[in-house]
């Protein structure tokens, strides 16, 4: 039953004395529809539509449209410009038409973007307790001298307003589901709903078919909350975590932060997002304290377990021993490993790779973007040097070493530079590399003769420790035992 024929059977049914919930029920139709088609006053035929003229750039639309999106995402001066999506239509897509529609249109598509999606007046929606929206924001922070531009996940509680912000180097499934978990266990309950945008690291709503990435649809598992998508092009859907994004970008991260410790910076900004929310609710008239309890009450329970959040890779390593992951970034595990199966254990801020009982072989910092980077641990190989000590000259160790070492070192013996390798080994394992390289350039320049590795061991340790300009912890005072066991008239 569709078109007039269904429109007439509800008028006729309700003429005949049925209700609007009995003739949805009988015709397995929503009671909003009966009450539609009874409302109705007129089914006079539609004029037609006027045919729209056929243009060459229909054919692209939905590439475009494509491009237009993912620049949400994409830093505003990376964006597409119209003159670089006719250069790609023409290059990727056989595109033979000019330049005038395909601006013509881009412009038009921007305007329409630009209207549905408001972010300094967003859609007045209602938002119950307990539910949670999640967007990425970029700033610029500093790193050893080092400016970089960074992501930074920022969750919204819209019912009262309170918002929490986590800074990760990239967007992926990683990040996100560190970011919740963090967050979560800090408020100390789950969320029963999150709305996210068609973000990649988390899935996607093609129409009305949701996807999600394997480690995602994992964590939401563990964690029990549901999960909807925005509508294409319809940020004012959760226009408050857009504001949040902005809000703690301006209050949060100017002047430009400097990041010492990412792991430890982020545990102090969620205590600094809270401090943020100590004010009245601009509508409610109540705290945002207050109202962030009512969001916890509302939410779910934390599971018993955490959740782990990596995702697994097994990668063969290649002749030198390294892994290339995320196709661009280059991680060293063991000489050892060359050419052998590894796993890669892949976190929001580090990868870890094992070997096939599970064995961490070495640890790096997790590198993202699109340009070819390397993370080789250079201790790793310090072992291998030991038994292969004509590798010494052209290996990554001696290029790491302070020049006041390297040259003393080039002139051992075969012998003497396997024992001095042995022990530098043993002074990576306790102090680390760093500690161990700070020992090595103390004592090559104080010492005119280059000093036994035993000592860089020693001092390596003491600047783990305590480091070089600690000065050590007075002991207590023995005057009283001098008076106990010393005769009168000795000497103390």
């Amino acid at each position: 039953m569709k078109g007039m024929s269904i429109q007439s059977e509800i008028r006729d049914r309700y003429r005949d004395g049925e209700s609007k919930s009995a003739i949805a029920r009988a015709l397995g139709i929503d009671r909003k529809t009966v009450r539609k088609y009874l409302l109705a006053d007129d089914f006079s035929p539609p004029p037609p539509a006027p045919k729209p003229s056929k243009s060459i750039i229909e054919a692209y639309r939905v590439i475009v449209d494509e491009w237009l999106e993912a620049d949400r995402h994409v830093f505003h001066k990376q964006r597409h410009t119209a003159k670089r999506i006719f250069d790609r239509l023409k290059d990727e897509q056989g595109y033979r038409g000019s330049y005038g529609p395909v601006q013509r249109y881009v412009q038009s598509r921007k305007e329409q973007m630009k209207r549905a999606r408001p972010v300094d007046e967003p859609l007045d929606l209602i938002w119950e307790p307990g539910s949670m929206q999640v967007d990425f924001g970029q700033a610029d922070f500093d790193f050893d001298a080092q400016r970089l531009r960074k992501h930074y996940l920022t969750m919204d509680y819209p019912y009262s307003n309170a918002g929490f912000t986590q800074l990760f180097s990239g967007e992926s499934a990683e990040c996100v589901c560190q970011g919740l978990k963090d967050t979560f266990e800090y408020v100390g309950s789950v969320p029963h709903l999150i709305v996210f945008d068609n973000a990649t690291g988390v899935g996607r709503r093609i129409n009305d078919t949701t996807t999600e990435t394997e480690l995602f649809a994992r964590f939401r598992a563990h964690y029990g909350f549901k999960l909807r998508f925005c509508n294409v092009a319809s940020g004012h859907e959760k226009g408050g975590v857009e504001r949040k994004v902005a809000f703690h970008r301006k209050n949060l991260f100017v002047p430009v932060p400097s990041v010492a410790d990412i792991l430890q910076y982020n545990r102090q900004l969620l205590d600094d997002c809270l401090r943020l929310e100590g004010r009245v609710h601009y509508r409610k008239d109540l705290s945002i304290h207050d109202l962030l309890k009512e969001d916890t009450k509302a939410s779910l329970p934390l599971p018993q377990k955490p959740f782990d959040v990596a995702r697994y890779v097994h990668v063969r390593a290649d002749g030198y021993g390294h892994v290339t992951l995320d196709g661009h970034h280059v991680y060293s595990t063991s000489p050892a490993f060359s050419a052998r199966e590894v796993v890669c254990a892949m976190r929001a801020h580090t990868i870890d790779i094992l070997d096939g009982d599970g064995c961490v072989i070495a640890s790096h910092v997790r590198r993202f973007g699109k340009s070819r980077t390397e993370s080789i641990d250079v201790a790793s190989t310090v072992r291998y040097l030991i038994n292969k000590p004509g590798a010494w000259q052209n290996s990554r160790l001696r290029a790491s070493m302070p020049h006041s070492v390297t040259s003393r070192m080039d002139a051992l013996t075969k012998d003497e530079l396997k024992e001095d390798l042995g022990l530098l080994a043993q002074s990576i394992e306790r102090s680390g590399l760093e500690c161990t390289f700070d020992a090595l350039d103390v004592l090559a320049r104080e010492h005119e003769d280059f000093p036994d590795f035993f000592q860089v061991g020693v001092l390596a340790a003491r600047i783990a420790d305590f480091g070089l300009d600690t000065l050590p912890v007075p002991g207590g005072n023995l005057a009283v035992y001098d008076d106990v066991f010393l005769s009168e008239g000795e000497q103390r």
